[in-house]
């Protein structure tokens, strides 16, 4: 006879333990800027049966909550928070006898991400350069930039720098045009923030030679040549005058002696010089208005032309050089 009852009833019954119901459901992140969206993935252990999810949330100031989904089997609900603050996120997991769990997530939301970049010019001369200075407010943590540019009638994009830490770049376009410059901001959640630029890249020296040659075509005189040699002559020339404003070099020789150092053959020449003009317009107008400078413009001897241009302490100095070829 058993006097002991190993784990059986007297009617003949076993019963296994109910585990615990138990919420582990995850936030996709708890740091976020304005306009982004967090999902919170629903997930339960335990309880009884199969499960159906609720989520809930509010500003952290505020008593009420507002239902974001109500008890169903979608574990996958994605929350869009509307104002840069502290939210609190309620995830409830109920199984099929009703008992509920509940988890809480704290939601940090930062300003919108803002790209406030800058460019040092928006006009520039061929050859010149441009800064942008990237930087960035709101968003998520640490920010990194990058610059794309194109000429406007361009498809394709260059890049001048990937996202890096580095906010300072320098552009130098390699053409005369209208260009568009994107500098991107972007933040450690991978959030980015464009801002676009357009800058007109003009060759100073080709306008001047094209209104010279547009007043020659107004007089009923041929157009002029461009000459290498007497643009590199022109260029010197504009550097020597930085130093000193006058037909008369540095070096106290007369203007036209810059010909015998770049070997320029020619019957005659003249030269025009001016300080100060900011456009090519500019300087072409302060030409035509003087006489003397209008009388070389208009020359039906001069041939060849060059012209140069230098700055220095912020003043421009422009140069135009004529020649009479003798071939």
């Amino acid at each position: 006879m058993c006097r002991y009852r190993c784990g059986q009833s007297s009617r003949g019954g076993h019963r296994a333990a109910v585990p615990k119901l138990t919420n582990n459901s995850t936030i996709s992140s708890t740091l976020i800027s304005k306009g982004e969206t967090v999902t919170v993935n629903a997930k339960a252990d335990g309880g009884t049966g199969s499960y159906t999810y609720a989520v809930l949330y509010r500003k952290k100031t505020d008593k009420d909550w507002t239902v974001k989904q109500g008890y169903k089997a979608n574990d996958e609900i994605i929350v869009k928070p509307a104002k840069d603050t502290e939210y609190d996120v309620c995830a409830k997991v109920k199984d099929s006898n009703g008992t509920v769990a509940k988890k809480f997530f704290t939601v940090k939301v930062n300003p919108k991400l803002q790209n406030n970049s800058t460019i040092s010019k928006t006009a520039v001369r061929l050859g010149e350069t441009v800064t942008l200075r990237a930087g960035g407010t709101g968003g998520v943590g640490k920010y990194t930039y990058a610059v794309l540019y194109k000429k406007l009638t361009d498809k394709n994009w260059t890049v001048r720098q990937g996202y890096k830490d580095n906010d300072n770049i320098v552009v130098r376009p390699a053409k005369a045009a209208d260009y568009s410059i994107c500098v991107k901001v972007k933040d450690e959640n991978g959030v980015i923030a464009k801002k676009f630029f357009s800058v007109s890249v003009k060759d100073y020296v080709q306008e001047v030679i094209r209104l010279v040659n547009e007043e020659r075509k107004k007089a009923g005189l041929a157009p002029l040549k461009q000459n290498t040699a007497l643009a590199k002559a022109a260029a010197k020339r504009a550097e020597e005058l930085t130093e000193k404003f006058s037909h008369t070099r540095p070096d106290g020789t007369i203007c036209f002696s810059i010909f015998n150092e770049y070997d320029i053959d020619n019957w005659g020449g003249a030269e025009n010089i001016a300080w100060g003009q900011s456009t090519p317009q500019a300087v072409m107008n302060t030409w035509m208005n003087s006489e003397g400078h209008r009388d070389n413009i208009l020359s039906s001897y001069m041939t060849d032309i060059g012209v140069g241009l230098c700055e220095k302490n912020g003043t421009k100095y422009r140069v135009q050089v004529f020649i009479m070829s003798p071939s």
